[in-house]
């Protein structure tokens, strides 16, 4: 051995923070869509309830009868009621659906247009001065797709998070004996039968094929999510390798291939297979001696 010490390479700031960007992403998506279901477009489909009232009556205004004196239409607004869509679940729970129409509108002969009372009113309450009636209101289906979409983005979150915590707990490792792959038993290094590092220089990856229990098996060595190359903090992850290239004794793949993992699959496969035929020739042999 060429080093007695042991190398080890734990998972990356990189790696981290990646995984911290995505957790904030798909969460705070999932809180947008779940706030969109349960308060942001029953709130909306209700402003656009009251909008249409307000249109209501500017049309209203415009018949003589109903302005023949401030008494008769404070009369007629006060038996008017907003109208709501027939689908009582498009709207907050605590919607009073026999709402009389906003007492604002009894200004309407201040005023003369029921946009500008719609000005002063959606003011007051925060509401948007400008709705949009083709895209609204929003219909029950919408509001579940609001809920679906928040769900799919509260799973993705749990993934991230889950393999956040699995890649914390986890390192690589290699010392006198051989190399500990992330979450993985020891490899000596006679076991090592070949190693792919096409990809070390450009993505810090590399695939080792070893023998275990009579198997061919691969696992990777990952050098951007554990160790990194930051030359400041000793590049742990080259370090790592070079500890591995320096005992390693099996065949070392280095031509660039563009079918190179189909390849590697291939070679596992053909070898376990050449594996099992050479001892059914050999049981065979034995009947027949």
């Amino acid at each position: 051995m060429s080093n007695s010490s042991e190398v080890i390479c734990r998972p990356t700031k990189w790696f981290i923070w990646r995984a911290l960007l995505m957790l904030v992403m798909f969460g705070g998506f999932g809180a947008y869509f779940l706030y969109d279901w349960k308060v942001g477009y029953p709130q909306k489909n209700y402003v656009i309830a009251n909008y249409t009232a307000f249109n209501k009556a500017g049309e209203a205004w415009t018949v003589d009868a109903n302005r023949a004196s401030p008494e008769v239409w404070n009369a007629f607004v006060e038996k008017q009621t907003i109208n709501f869509d027939e689908d009582r679940s498009i709207y907050p729970s605590n919607t009073d659906f026999g709402e009389k129409w906003p007492e604002i509108l009894k200004q309407m002969e201040k005023k003369y247009r029921s946009d500008d009372l719609w000005a002063d009113y959606s003011g007051e309450k925060g509401w948007p001065q400008k709705v949009n009636l083709e895209d609204d209101p929003k219909t029950a289906g919408q509001i579940r797709e609001q809920l679906v979409a928040a769900c799919v983005c509260f799973l993705l979150t749990t993934i991230a998070l889950f393999f956040l915590i699995r890649t914390k707990g986890r390192f690589m490792k290699v010392d006198d004996e051989g190399y500990y792959p992330p979450g993985g038993s020891l490899i000596s290094f006679a076991a090592m039968k070949s190693l792919d590092m096409r990809k070390w220089e450009t993505k810090g990856l590399a695939t080792l094929i070893y023998e275990a229990d009579g198997k061919f098996n691969k696992a990777k060595i990952d050098g951007m999510v554990y160790g990194q190359f930051k030359e400041e903090e000793g590049a742990p992850a080259d370090a790592l390798f070079q500890r591995i290239l320096e005992n390693f004794e099996g065949e070392l793949i280095e031509l660039v291939d563009e079918n190179e993992n189909e390849e590697i699959d291939d070679q596992v496969q053909e070898i376990n297979d050449d594996g099992a035929s050479s001892k059914g020739d050999s049981d065979d042999s034995g009947e027949k001696e």
